[in-house]
């Protein structure tokens, strides 16, 4: 993976930031099994599914630590597409209780078996029995992240391109809902997050959304304002190659000379501040990481001088998080925060937030152990089996030999 500084031209329309360009292109995709290595072959196995882009370490990561726990899963890579073979049938009304009572009650494992569960039949019901690569499963668990159209490969002819990629980003976006349980949950926007917060009363920046970023600088009180794009931070401009527009921090006089655009931008006051911190939410638990960079890109552009130290989480941020996260669904979100004065001021949220480069940072493995533990309590409950979870220092001890793989970020 390489990243380079692009600057852009300063012309009217156009941002005078500097963007950056992250080549994934040497990232093949794969398709990793995990199953029991016993059991007949004809029997569906419930299995937990992930599916991400390559180059990205975070479920390279949970797939090793859920085969150590025992929990099967298959790890889809967007990049694969064009090579995998599935086949799965969804029956309209086929409930629990007229399958239960059709069949005398438990199923079996036939190609519409299943267990009974929470009015779905797990292995027979709307999610059905997939068939995939030729290996039967039956989804318990479904985490998508990264998985966007635009990271599949090309076809020859640019709708068939366009017609593969959204079909299979429908397929596994609908898998999400279909299986008994998906990961990461809602995925508000930046401006329905901050509305939230708000209105849950947590401060937020000062926001406006404007194609005249001088007109809103002149708006916003204060020396700096910071400027964010309203979508993603990165577009794929071809599959593996992304352009990145990152958050920049400019002073007040040279946001007043940013000409019109053609697009709309976020612009935000800049919150003086005692702490940055970046704070994981996986099911309820919370872990908290001590940021300490020049920039908003400084990730990006000068990785050796940023700082990230594991910390406790202040309980008001541990609160705002847990909020939000149940307001939004989110089982997993990357939240940013600011400790202002003592206030805790909500940035943003990211449904698929990367986790290993911070970690690798730090030093530590708490959210990869938590990311473990919550989807193996998620698969045990769908088979109707949810014991005890793991002890944490068993989860820490399986991820001993986990080697600090790059990140997406």
């Amino acid at each position: 993976m390489s990243a380079i500084g692009v600057p852009g031209p300063a012309r009217p329309g156009r941002s005078r930031r500097s963007h950056l360009t992250v080549d994934l292109r040497g990232s093949p995709g794969s398709v990793s099994w995990r199953l029991p290595e016993t059991g007949p072959a004809a029997d569906a196995t419930p299995c937990v599914v992930l599916a991400d882009r390559a180059g990205c370490a975070e479920f390279a990561v949970l797939q090793d630590t859920l085969h150590r726990l025992g929990v099967p899963s298959v790890r889809i890579d967007a990049e694969s597409v064009a090579s995998l073979r599935l086949s799965t049938t969804t029956v309209p009304g086929f409930t629990a209780d007229s399958t239960a009572a059709e069949h005398g009650g438990a199923l079996g494992g036939g190609a519409l078996g299943g267990r009974v569960l929470g009015g779905r039949v797990l292995g027979g019901g709307a999610c059905g029995v997939l068939d995939l690569d030729g290996r039967r499963i039956v989804p318990t668990v479904v985490w998508a992240r990264h998985f966007s159209p635009r990271t599949m490969p090309a076809a020859a002819a640019p709708a068939r391109t366009l017609l593969r990629a959204e079909s299979w980003h429908a397929f596994v976006s609908q898998l999400c809902s279909l299986a008994p349980a998906s990961l990461p949950g809602g995925r508000p926007g930046r401006l329905e997050q901050l509305a939230d917060a708000a209105a849950a009363g947590i401060s937020v920046p000062r926001t406006v959304v404007t194609t005249d970023p001088a007109a809103a600088a002149a708006e916003i009180p204060g020396g700096r304002v910071v400027i964010k794009v309203v979508g993603e931070h990165f577009v794929e401009t071809a599959p593996g190659l992304l352009t990145g527009v990152l958050p920049e921090i400019a002073s007040r006089a040279e946001a007043l000379r940013r000409p019109v655009l053609d697009y709309p931008v976020i612009v935000q006051e800049y919150v003086e501040h005692d702490a940055e911190l970046r704070v994981y939410h996986v099911a309820g638990a919370v872990h908290a990481y001590a940021v300490g960079k020049r920039a908003p890109d400084s990730p990006w552009r000068e990785e050796a001088e940023v700082t990230v130290t594991p910390v406790a989480t202040p309980p008001a941020a541990a609160d705002a998080v847990r909020m939000l996260a149940s307001l939004w669904g989110l089982t997993y979100g990357a939240f940013d925060l600011l400790l202002s004065d003592g206030e805790v001021v909500f940035l943003e949220v990211n449904a698929d937030g990367d986790w290993r480069w911070f970690e690798a940072k730090a030093g530590g493995l708490a959210v990869s152990t938590a990311a473990a533990l919550a989807t193996r309590t998620l698969h045990l409950e769908a088979i109707g089996n949810a014991g005890p979870p793991s002890p944490l220092e068993l989860v820490d001890f399986l991820l001993l030999g986990t080697r600090a793989r790059g990140s997406c970020r």
